[in-house]
């Protein structure tokens, strides 16, 4: 009996869970009309955090009293500027300026691959409010 209610209790859960499928509802063509690539820097707030804590630990090793917080504070600052610069990574993105069939115009930015001028571009707008894009080869 009990297997049977955790059973039927798991498949009520499981229910819960089932999702609408998403649906396409509309459909709009555009062409890839210029490009540009960009470089976007990219740093870690741990590491920014991490060297704080570091240089913090380390002022707090100099002098006593009111120089001892002093000391405390800017190492903790100089710390955290340190592993802000140390964490910086320079990425290269692509941007699109797409041009719609229905006049409008959009920039669709990747990092991953870049495009050919004039390539097509699929545009599907889905039944959960998001969009999807497609560029065809």
């Amino acid at each position: 009996m009990k297997n049977l209610i955790l059973s039927l209790l798991c498949c009520f859960v499981l229910a819960g869970c089932a999702s609408e499928p998403i649906t396409v509802l509309r459909t709009s063509y555009g062409e890839v009309i210029s490009e540009q690539t960009v470089s976007k820097t990219k740093s870690s707030g741990l590491a920014t955090v991490g060297g704080a804590a570091i240089g913090g630990l380390l002022g707090n090793q100099v002098g006593g009293g009111r120089g001892k917080t002093v000391a405390t504070v800017a190492g903790a600052v100089a710390g955290g500027a340190a592993g802000h610069q140390v964490s910086k990574t320079e990425e290269v993105h692509y941007q699109y300026v797409v041009h719609m069939d229905d006049g409008e115009k959009f920039i669709l930015e990747t990092k991953t691959k870049r495009q050919p001028i004039g390539a097509k571009v699929v545009v599907e707008n889905l039944s959960n409010g998001r969009e999807r894009i497609n560029v065809l080869p």
